[in-house]
């Protein structure tokens, strides 16, 4: 789905006005045909708000709870770490922030939003994520922390807060339609205690979407096989028998900028990201301020579509186009290879140039070190085409001597955690030339040439053209 300027500036206005107004507060035009549709359900979504006894996370969160608010949502999905230490008073802060942002859980036209929450595992995780620095936080004995830990009482801490039933799978619905949500439970960290019984007596209505939503990350599913925090694929299976189920997770923190966040397969599945702080893939020189972002969605339901909205409550804007679902279309436009195959790749702009040097930069220890540095605009797709989820950077040096060496390597744009009109228009990056082992070892300071190549990328794999340049040693 190509983010042109046109659609990227409709799209991507303030969230105020991309979720209320004649941008879709009861109607939405779709990107497949322009046919308007009426508006059924519409749910803000986040995930690992990891609530502490500091400021900055509530802050993010009633920030989040309020754009949330004011786009009039009928309910708000977090899946999973509402917390950071997996205790009552966090549990309690979060509580007060959504009476505070909803009171008596109710929106600005009056109406009833339904608080869909469920824990993780930093919730119900016994003391992995606690320790004695907990017990310093709180000044508490080591009966209050046990006193004061969800994990040994799930069901009685959150009751006894949000004042509702509690069980491993929760089932709730939100204007007629379903929402089962799936606790996480120390015992069974990698499936879902109860799903498989709770299937046997749940019979969603064929012709409607249901949501379900658990912590960790569905096995071979988003964000490609290798991302970090999978299940067993017990869940994965179960689910695979229902084509009209959607499924949300969090736990592995990934950056919705990731156009592989959403998957399709015998069902969808959507990786949610952190709202506290977003991580990179591996595989990169650099790893961008994660904790700078805020990230959630919106999620949008019409008779016969939806729509997912990835948004940076930071800066107000959209991180990227809307992906849009076709419901009872078997063509799955978000399965892998289909992505993969149709994925638009990004391009710099026809006079872009790329700017190469050789420089000495600081090291460690107080020493200095010979650099390339390199610097060249960001592809954010602000100017027609598609932005760049990453940058690959192919370095070629040649002695003198005769002997070549190639290094390639990834970086991020260090605001790519941002909506693309929050990004730099250039970035600058070092590769220090002692990488390069066989120039160093020639003694190959004086005495050879660089071929430097800047390829912007897709997730997927597909790379631009590249801007070239030649420095001599």
């Amino acid at each position: 789905m190509d983010l042109t300027r046109r659609c990227f500036l409709r799209g991507g206005a303030a969230l105020s006005g991309v979720m209320v107004g004649s941008c879709g507060l009861r109607t939405h035009a779709s990107s497949v045909g322009m046919v308007s549709k009426e508006l059924r359900l519409r749910i803000g979504i986040l995930s690992d708000t990891h609530l502490n006894n500091s400021r900055i996370p509530a802050q993010k969160l009633k920030r989040a709870l309020e754009t949330f608010r004011k786009g009039r949502v009928d309910g708000v999905l977090i899946c999973g770490d509402l917390t950071d230490h997996g205790v009552v008073p966090q549990l309690k802060e979060l509580a007060r922030i959504w009476e505070e942002v909803f009171p008596e859980s109710k929106g600005l036209d009056g109406e009833h939003v339904e608080c869909l929450f469920h824990y993780g595992d930093h919730d119900n995780g016994g003391y992995m994520h606690k320790g004695d620095n907990v017990l310093k936080q709180y000044g508490w004995t080591n009966a209050e922390r046990n006193e004061n830990t969800i994990f040994y009482h799930p069901k009685e801490a959150w009751e006894c807060i949000f004042k509702e039933p509690w069980s491993p799978i929760t089932h709730k619905k939100v204007k007629g339609y379903d929402f089962v949500l799936s606790h996480h439970m120390r015992e069974r960290s990698n499936d879902a205690l109860g799903l498989e019984e709770f299937f046997k007596g749940f019979k969603p209505n064929p012709d409607k979407p249901f949501f379900f939503s658990k912590h960790r990350v569905l096995r071979n599913t988003v964000c490609g096989p290798y991302v970090w925090g999978q299940d067993n694929g017990k869940v994965g299976r179960i689910l695979s028998s229902y084509p009209n189920c959607c499924a949300f997770c969090g736990h592995s923190h990934q950056t919705a900028v990731r156009e592989d966040s959403i998957w399709q397969g015998a069902f969808t599945a959507v990786q949610v990201p952190s709202l506290r702080y977003v991580t990179y893939e591996s595989g990169h020189d650099n790893k961008p301020n994660g904790y700078h972002a805020e990230q959630g969605m919106v999620l949008n339901v019409y008779d016969d579509m939806m729509s997912l909205r990835r948004l940076d409550f930071t800066n107000g804007k959209l991180l990227g186009p809307t992906w849009d679902i076709p419901l009872g279309d078997k063509t799955m436009p978000y399965a892998r290879e289909t992505r993969r195959r149709a994925a638009p790749v990004p391009e710099f702009p026809a006079d872009a140039m790329l700017s190469a040097a050789i420089e000495e930069t600081a090291a460690r220890g107080g020493y200095s070190e010979r650099t390339l540095v390199l610097e060249f605009p960001v592809v954010n797709g602000l100017c027609g085409g598609v932005r760049a989820y990453d940058y690959e950077i192919t370095v070629d040096a040649v002695c003198f001597g005769g002997d070549a060496e190639r290094i390639v390597r990834r970086f991020f744009s260090p605001r790519c955690q941002f909506a693309p009109s929050a990004e730099d228009s250039a970035m600058k990056v070092g590769i220090p030339l002692a990488r390069f082992k066989k120039w160093n070892a020639l003694n190959s300071r004086d005495g050879g040439a660089l071929h430097v190549e800047v390829r912007p990328r897709e997730i997927f794999g597909g790379l631009g053209r590249a801007l070239e340049a030649d420095v001599q040693s």
